[in-house]
């Protein structure tokens, strides 16, 4: 009935496996998980008990091919209609996280399900503070938080979709080995009319990046943002930050950013990359490097 596609690179995957497979296997249901390694560079021992789990595809990509074109391989060499996608360094919460899922696809008529993200309860080291004040602040939404906007609520760390409406709908996004396509995906499905159902069943996302590599993946995201914008892929409206960059942009000339850019960025990513970082800052951050953008 469902097929659990998990895409990794370079993760120690075997805990999260072992933790859905124990779920779904108590369930009943038919299912299968097949995981993905996207040619990482660092090697886990116990990945290799991946194939003694009955039901686990475990391979590699000859090549780094990019997230959303190993979940779009994934997707197509699934077996069943449902698709599970989890990113490898997610892991649930709750251990009836299998069953709720059931549930709610069972009683519910939607294209896609979503039960929330969230973070563990402390950083799990002082540089890595800002990647958890993001996700403790900004993804850690409560459900009727969620409801008021579904489409731009969706992450896609976990989340359950039709594998029909899955692959029709990311068929052109798969080049794109670009950080940041996230409210592309989400603007695809509101275009085409999917339904997105929110429930309460979230997962803790483990693998938070220091404070240097998000600032490095922000930066990654506003490039993204900027291209699609430009290809006429994505409103500028879609996303708060890039409508009110280009509306900053209508009343400051774009070299007035890139100095007001380059005059404050020492100052701003010396809080960021402390111990104790500001979110009003960060997004001063992304909202003056997005503007000095060419």
């Amino acid at each position: 009935m469902i097929s659990v596609l998990i895409p990794t690179y370079n993760y120690n995957v075997y805990p999260l496996v072992r933790e859905i497979h124990k779920q779904l296997g108590k369930t009943g249901i038919d299912f299968e998980v097949r995981v993905y390694d996207d040619a990482s560079t660092l090697t886990f021992d116990n990945q290799n008990l991946l194939k003694e789990l009955p039901g686990v595809v475990y391979q590699t990509n000859p090549q780094n091919f990019g997230r959303l074109a190993t979940r779009y391989q994934l997707a197509q060499d699934a077996k069943y209609d449902w698709l599970l996608f989890m990113d490898a360094d997610v892991f649930p919460i709750d251990r009836f996280f299998a069953t709720k899922l059931l549930q709610n696809i069972e009683k519910n008529q939607a294209d896609v399900y979503f039960g929330g993200i969230t973070v563990p309860a402390n950083p799990t080291s002082p540089d890595r503070t800002l990647r958890w004040k993001y996700g403790k602040m900004r993804e850690n939404k409560a459900l009727p938080d969620r409801l008021k906007e579904p489409y731009k609520s969706l992450l896609s760390g976990t989340f359950v979709i039709k594998k029909e409406v899955f692959l029709l709908d990311t068929k052109n996004l798969s080049t794109f080995k670009k950080y940041g396509l996230d409210p592309l995906f989400s603007y695809t499905l509101k275009q085409n009319h999917r339904k997105i159902h929110h429930y309460h069943n979230p997962t803790t996302h483990l693998g938070l990046e220091t404070n240097q590599d998000f600032i490095k993946k922000t930066q990654d995201a506003m490039q993204t943002f900027k291209h699609l914008i430009e290809n006429e892929l994505l409103p500028k409206d879609y996303i708060k930050l890039t409508s009110a960059a280009y509306k900053m942009k209508k009343i400051c000339a774009g070299f007035i950013c890139r100095f007001a850019f380059k005059l404050s960025n020492p100052l701003i990513k010396h809080n960021l990359l402390g111990n104790n970082p500001s979110l009003k800052l960060f997004n001063l951050y992304k909202l003056l490097y997005f503007g000095q953008l060419k």
